[in-house]
């Protein structure tokens, strides 16, 4: 009994930039993704392609000028779904750059004042604890500081979110 393999079929240059578009486009459709990740996505799962590299960056240009991909719209989107989970600044930024390389666009909306960080990171305390109050144990204050600080909230932020 013979076993045949699988060989990867020799595709031209246009061929595989079509089927990079489609998985582009595809990829796109489910969500958005910033053009850094939807860069390492397309790379790797056309990496046995040696064209492949050069490839992704031309399919990631067309998306922006089609207007499927958009870094603004990512992390805008991005921000805005993370503050709704009650995450800090820190956290976010930290996630986002993952996605994209933007530093003036994650600035733009990323920087809203620390009443805003202190608001978001006061829910997270009265969703968690029932209560944004400053607890009068030194180990619970401590621990809720802790908190406040792995959801990415700064040092400042996190000792304005305490409530009187």
């Amino acid at each position: 009994m013979k076993y045949q393999t699988k060989q990867a079929s020799v595709k031209s240059p246009e061929d595989l930039f079509k089927t990079m578009l489609g998985r582009a486009q595809y990829l796109l459709a489910m969500r958005e993704h910033g053009a850094k990740e939807l860069k390492a996505k397309l790379c790797q799962k056309f990496a046995e392609y040696e064209q492949a590299p050069g490839l992704v960056d031309d399919v990631i240009q067309c998306c922006q000028q089609k207007k499927w991909q958009s870094d603004e719209r990512y992390v805008e989107s991005y921000v805005r779904m993370a503050m709704q989970k009650g995450q800090g600044p820190l956290k976010i930024r930290q996630a986002l750059m993952r996605a994209s390389d933007d530093q003036a666009i994650m600035d733009a909306h990323l920087n809203l004042g620390d009443d805003v960080w202190c608001d978001i990171a006061q829910q997270a305390l009265e969703k968690k604890y029932q209560d944004a109050y400053k607890p009068t144990e030194r180990k619970e204050h401590a621990k809720r500081l802790r908190f406040l600080q792995s959801r990415g909230f700064s040092g400042s932020q996190c000792y304005k979110a305490f409530k009187s």
